[in-house]
């Protein structure tokens, strides 16, 4: 899954990194009306949001901080940053490590807030624990196929395939037509389509497949093996080179703003610096196994804005006043025109990028979105993610099979329970 920085790669389990939390207290590093936010996004993408508080609430400093690299980079840093007793007024809480955050007693409940009233059912679904909402998610995101249509047309095609196959004949077809690189993927997000194909297989089921791996009810054997050999069929029949190994999402990315990539998962986030790259592209589908599937992709509610509950007075009020900016609709509208990110409230209608309306009809109005991660155990959710990425690394690379990879995964969940 390509998610910005590409999401979460393996990192040490939040329940050990957070385990000093009750010994080293998770103090604010600010005082009075000046408060500090800790997002998991650059300062130039919260540039349009920082502006506008700063325009309404002139009395209130705030000083943004962020880390470099993948959103494990920023999971880290936030451990790091409680236990010791450094964390922000305001910081975004992932929701892989929001039950130990609540356990640690270090987020404030959030649950009777007023800015919550127009936060999306979903939303609020994936920040709450133990039946409180400990966070404010405002957004969504949904994986896609980003594709150039000047490339596409030097093999017939003018959109994303339907199914799978069709789109590995595509891909073929490409070559053929001189495209040397007809699609990649991140080392960080090999098996872009796999979770579609798993949010529909799960979408009849009371249980999803991943609850029911979580649950010990199957296994990644069991379940994940035949998906696998699915994503295989791109090294098999030639159409994507083992080199993704060694690719980052940069670097993906880079190929495509170039001209020389064909198609590449993406999302909203790009359409931006690929439109300033002048690039003719659009965004379609991820092609489902079967004819008639329902269209499915990775995505899921973002992650939340929490405010830490150790602070009070005026760095509380001015912290409830940026969240209540952060769910207006001046500040929704910024956080979309700086970070790239589709508004989820139940007020506020996003305006669409024309680029990215297929995605947007099959995905976000329909809620058809899947993260395999949140059925599993909480606190090895991003190690067991990252996981997922080093075992598709070696099927890419030929030393394993699918079902080694599956087999794998189980054996390194067991380590987890």
């Amino acid at each position: 899954m390509m998610k910005r920085s590409m999401k979460a790669l393996a990192v040490i389990g939040a329940a050990a990194l957070l385990f000093p939390l009750v010994a080293c207290g998770a103090g604010s590093t600010s005082s009075g009306k000046e408060i500090t936010f800790f997002a998991n996004n650059t300062k130039e993408a919260y540039k349009p949001v920082l502006d506008g508080f700063a325009k309404a609430n002139p009395d209130i400093k705030i000083k943004f901080t962020t880390t470099n690299g993948a959103q494990a980079g920023y999971q880290q840093t936030l451990q790091t940053r409680i236990s010791g007793g450094q964390l922000a007024d305001v910081f975004v809480a992932p929701p892989e490590q929001l039950s130990v955050l609540v356990k640690n007693k270090v987020v404030k409940d959030l649950t009777n807030e007023s800015f919550m009233k127009n936060i999306g059912d979903t939303n609020k679904k994936q920040s709450t624990v133990d039946g409180k909402v400990w966070s404010m998610s405002t957004t969504a995101w949904s994986n896609a196929f980003a594709y150039n249509k000047d490339l596409l047309r030097k093999a017939g095609y003018d959109n994303i395939p339907e199914t799978w196959d069709e789109f590995l004949v595509m891909l073929k077809k490409l070559k053929d037509a001189g495209v040397q690189k007809p699609y990649l993927e991140p080392k960080s997000g090999l098996g872009a389509p796999v979770e579609a194909w798993i949010g529909n297989d799960s979408s009849g089921q009371s249980k999803t497949i991943d609850q029911q791996i979580g649950d010990h009810e199957s296994s990644f054997a069991d379940s994940y093996t035949k998906y696998y050999e699915q994503w295989q069929k791109l090294f098999a029949q030639n159409v994507m080179s083992s080199d993704v190994t060694g690719l980052g999402d940069d670097q993906v990315r880079s190929e495509f703003a170039s001209g020389r990539l064909a198609v590449m998962p993406s999302g909203y986030w790009d359409v931006k610096p690929f439109k300033q790259a002048g690039i003719n592209f659009a965004f379609g589908r991820i092609p489902m196994l079967h004819k008639g599937d329902e269209s499915w992709a990775p995505g899921s509610a973002d992650s939340g804005y929490a405010i830490n509950a150790k602070i009070s007075g005026d760095k509380l009020t001015s912290a409830e006043k940026f969240l209540t900016y952060l769910a207006s609709d001046q500040g929704l509208k910024a956080i979309q025109d700086g970070a790239g990110l589709i508004p989820s409230t139940k007020t506020f209608t996003a305006a669409i990028d024309p680029t990215f309306k297929e995605p947007y009809d099959l995905y976000f109005k329909t809620g058809h979105v899947y993260l395999n991660s949140l059925g599993w155990p909480v606190t090895g959710r991003s190690t067991l993610r990252g996981e997922t990425y080093s075992q598709l690394q070696k099927v890419a690379l030929g030393q394993i099979t699918p079902a080694e990879a599956a087999k794998n995964l189980d054996a390194k969940l067991k380590t987890l329970s």
